[in-house]
């Protein structure tokens, strides 16, 4: 018998898509975002929003929003459409916090953790998220630890201090220009931690 306490998404998403207009269609979209955002599922609800979103296209977010309601415009380090294109770079902005959260869970929650997305990833460090934005092509291959740095405090805004990853000693930058075969195997592991949860970003487009 399945999990009746879990949402049954699928259905949800035939009955938005079953409806006349977008307007009838955008109360089951909001009850499947409410769901991913409460249980920190929404990146990987990202392609099921999609799959309502490109059925009616007037729901198709218009601007980068995100917790402190600000509209983030994207520094030229920051690549072609993922800078252009305000879903890319809404996705974007999205992954970055998600990656802040699963690095910053308190301990005691995390002890506590049902799903191994809610442990605290106390190896994870911002280099391997910049070596993976690098070899992604999402930022400039020659951007510096400091730009990287202020594109993260400008993104997560008023959940970090000023300053506070551009100058961050935590971690080696030198592992983001080197070959794959010069880094540590933990390293390689982390970095395809991470690159997991860029995969929704990457996906090719419609």
């Amino acid at each position: 018998m399945p999990n009746v306490k879990e949402i049954p998404v699928g259905f949800v998403v035939e009955r938005a898509k079953a409806q006349t207009c977008a307007d009838a269609a955008k109360p089951y979209r909001n009850l499947i975002a409410d769901w991913f955002k409460e249980n920190h599922y929404e990146l990987e609800g990202y392609e099921t929003l999609r799959e309502i979103d490109d059925h009616f296209p007037s729901l198709k977010p218009k601007a980068i929003e995100v917790s402190m309601h600000e509209h983030i415009v994207m520094p030229g380090c920051v690549l072609g459409r993922f800078r252009t294109n305000a879903e890319s770079a809404d996705l974007l902005v999205k992954i970055i916090h998600e990656i802040h959260r699963r690095m910053t869970i308190p301990l005691e929650e995390s002890r506590r953790a049902q799903r191994p997305e809610d442990v605290r990833q106390t190896t994870w460090t911002w280099p391997h998220v910049m070596r993976v934005m690098v070899n992604c092509g999402i930022i400039d291959e020659n951007t510096t630890k400091a730009v990287f740095g202020s594109l993260i405090e400008h993104i997560l805004g008023n959940k970090v201090k000023p300053n506070s990853i551009r100058r961050v000693t935590h971690g080696d930058y030198n592992i983001v220009r080197k070959y794959t075969f010069d880094i540590k195997q933990a390293d390689r592991a982390i970095c395809d931690e991470i690159l997991r949860l860029f995969m929704p970003l990457l996906s090719p487009k419609n």
